[in-house]
């Protein structure tokens, strides 16, 4: 499993949507130029970024989730949760959550060691308003990873609020953890226990 989704936080850096707009990058071929650019960061300060993590947490935060529509993301990880939670309680999760997904795919790109990746075209037709973006990894000896990403349109961006791996969904699987979490021990519990988990790397 780790593999996987050391494979997933390699590719997520790599996806970064385009503008809605006539005649703008699509997204696959956005996330492609990106991809090129922030691996060739990666291999260039890989050794720095081991030493000093916080320095890839920031590449990650300030790159990476602008491009996520993070409140939809929310919403669809807490599920009827999020429909319970007072104002207080949404913006402390959404904090608590974004800085753990920085940390989680920080580290796992640590491990990336250059494997191939290849790229479907994902054309987007002119009223589309959902578009997934699909690639796969090749690890060197190993079979290859498939690895989608969903986006919609929102405030005029294509915007990630989803990604799957070899048929593990980031929103799914996070959603059945945090739902039992909250079963047994309530939203408040939660919180506290990401923010604590958030505090401890940063």
């Amino acid at each position: 499993m780790k593999a996987i989704w050391t494979a997933a936080a390699a590719m997520l850096l790599s996806v970064s949507v385009a503008q809605a707009a006539t005649n703008v990058t699509p997204p696959d071929e956005l996330a492609r130029n990106t991809a090129n650019a922030l691996l060739e960061e990666l291999k260039t300060n890989k050794e720095s970024f081991k030493q000093n993590p916080e320095q890839l947490y920031a590449v990650v935060d300030r790159i990476v989730l602008p491009h996520f529509d993070f409140d939809y993301v929310s919403k669809l990880v807490l599920a009827r949760y999020w429909r319970k939670a007072t104002p207080e309680q949404r913006t402390r999760f959404q904090q608590a959550f974004r800085s753990q997904l920085v940390s989680f795919y920080g580290d796992a790109l640590l491990d990336y060691s250059d494997e191939t990746v290849r790229w479907e075209d994902a054309p987007v037709p002119e009223d589309a308003t959902d578009v997934t973006v699909k690639s796969e990894i090749v690890p060197k000896g190993g079979d290859p990873i498939q690895i989608s990403y969903a986006t919609h349109l929102t405030d005029g961006q294509w915007k990630v609020y989803d990604v799957t791996v070899d048929g593990i969904s980031l929103v799914t699987n996070y959603r059945g953890q945090f739902a039992a979490e909250i079963r047994r021990n309530g939203l408040d519990a939660l919180i506290q226990r990401l923010e604590s988990e958030s505090n401890a790397t940063s």
